[in-house]
């Protein structure tokens, strides 16, 4: 493991937009719904496309690294263009749309089919306590509106700091909401403790995985991504060995509009980390980690949202 120091990493990204306009496109979806928000916001994601060059570049290496995959160049039909690249775009703002509605008590609007609920009701049975791990692919909401319809009690573990505006309108949207987040600090154990209890509860503890703290404390592991080498996190691991819960893989792929597959998977059992093979062992789960969610990249290569030099190799382009 090493210490993150991109030179270009997604923390350094601001976020773009103003508080204002973000509550009008929210007025306007409550108001008109998801079909006639969707037309609406094409002038302001044709906007942050053209005044988004690193953006618009980081979408188009991905999709390049997508379409050198048998499986990706199938699931593309051809190779990546511009149209692409905005098309990559569309599909952020459509899930930030989507975003709106699973936050503002319309998630009963939306169809969502559930793989893989078997994982759950036997841990519901047993009264256990699980990590969500998931990724920046589709909709980690659409978990979200499951466990409303199921009274499941999940808690969001996130950093909210990078973009404090989309947080705040979503807080306005549902403030119950704000209980069930669990702001990392990585400075403090704090969160931690509560997450334990949480578990012992028999609540889920939901967290990303793709995406790489920015802070001088941050680790990563280098592995294999797409054809070329990226670093991950092991924060989810070593976080999963400290609290000795299970881990299952989610993922929300956005289907239609207003529908989403939701798949759940086992992941770890339980995640033990012995001193001398610690390392090791880390690597083998951000490996596994990293291959699932090649898989699910094929699945829906549009709804992979990290549009900044993920792979650190923008220098050598």
């Amino acid at each position: 493991m090493r210490a993150l120091t991109p030179p270009w990493s997604w923390a350094t990204v601001g976020e773009r937009g103003s508080l204002t306009g973000m509550r009008i496109t929210a007025w306007f979806y409550r108001l008109f719904g998801p079909q006639l928000a969707s037309l609406f916001i094409l002038p302001i994601v044709s906007y942050f496309f053209l005044t988004d060059r690193r953006g618009r570049r980081a979408s188009r290496r991905y999709l390049e690294r997508l379409y050198a995959r048998p499986d990706g160049r199938a699931a593309l039909g051809h190779r990546p263009a511009v149209r692409d690249s905005f098309r990559h775009y569309r599909e952020f703002a459509v899930a930030i749309l989507d975003r709106v509605g699973f936050w503002s008590g319309r998630a009963d609007g939306f169809e969502i089919r559930f793989h893989g609920r078997e994982h759950f009701t036997r841990l519901i049975e047993d009264k256990r306590g699980a990590i969500l791990l998931g990724a920046h692919l589709g909709s980690f909401d659409a978990l979200r509106a499951l466990a409303e319809r199921w009274n499941i009690a999940v808690n969001i573990l996130m950093s909210t700091r990078h973009a404090p505006r989309i947080n705040r309108i979503l807080r306005e949207l549902s403030p119950r909401a704000t209980a069930r987040v669990i702001e990392v600090d990585p400075t403090s154990s704090r969160s931690v403790f509560e997450l334990k209890a949480c578990l012992e509860r028999g609540e889920f503890v939901a967290v990303l995985g793709d995406r790489a703290g920015d802070g001088p404390r941050s680790r990563t592991v280098q592995v294999d991504f797409l054809g070329g080498r990226a670093a991950f996190p092991p924060g989810p691991f070593v976080l999963a060995s400290r609290l000795d819960c299970p881990v299952l893989l989610m993922i929300g792929i956005r289907v239609g509009p207003a529908a989403y597959e939701v798949f759940a998977e086992p992941f770890a059992d339980r995640v033990v980390l012995p001193r001398a093979e610690r390392g090791a062992r880390l690597r083998e789960l951000v490996e596994a980690y990293a291959r699932r969610l090649e898989t699910y990249c094929v699945k829906a290569p549009y709804q992979w949202f990290n549009f900044y030099d993920f792979w650190g190799d923008e220098a050598d382009a």
